[in-house]
């Protein structure tokens, strides 16, 4: 069985830009394949470079609030793209770049929710929590691709608001 990583992005203190992190937060008390990234950027590529596929909890600005996208994730190391990211702030495909460039070649994909607000410490909108079934079903389908089967219990929608709370102290 191919070794897969799935690693939720993010930082719940920019409202819907968190989503990734809680996610992975709540997925990882189920699965021990699930990795929580957070916001530390390039800071987890180590955690990254033993793995054949990585698929990436994320938000994408360019799609609708709450729509979810499943995208495969070739990753770069242009000029242009590493101009634009800090240490902390770095897409799914910059980091697949960097692994590109150490000689790694894991598939990669990205799930991705279209945030609302990314306004600095705000709770997750309704429209990417009301997301997260969807997301989780995407992400059942993908690791069954792999012959991984996804564990979740209780109420996603419940998890992710529970991390808010606990990262914004509400």
């Amino acid at each position: 069985m191919e070794r897969l990583l799935v690693v939720g992005l993010g930082n719940p203190i920019y409202g819907d830009d968190g989503f990734g992190s809680c996610l992975a937060q709540y997925l990882s008390l189920f699965n021990p394949f699930v990795f929580d990234g957070n916001a530390h950027g390039i800071g987890i590529l180590g955690n990254l470079v033993d793995y054949d596929v990585l698929v990436f909890l994320d938000i994408d600005v360019k799609l609708p609030p709450g729509a979810v996208a499943v995208e495969r994730i070739e990753g770069s190391l242009t000029v242009p793209e590493t101009r634009l990211v800090d240490a902390h702030r770095m897409p799914p495909s910059l980091l697949v770049g960097y692994l590109r460039a150490m000689g790694k070649n894991p598939r990669a994909y990205l799930i991705a929710v279209g945030p609302k607000s990314l306004e600095p410490l705000a709770p997750a909108s309704r429209e990417v929590v009301e997301a997260a079934p969807l997301v989780v079903a995407e992400l059942r389908k993908k690791l069954a691709e792999f012959g991984y089967e996804l564990v979740v219990e209780g109420d996603v929608k419940k998890g992710i608001e529970e991390c808010y709370r606990r990262v914004l102290r509400t």
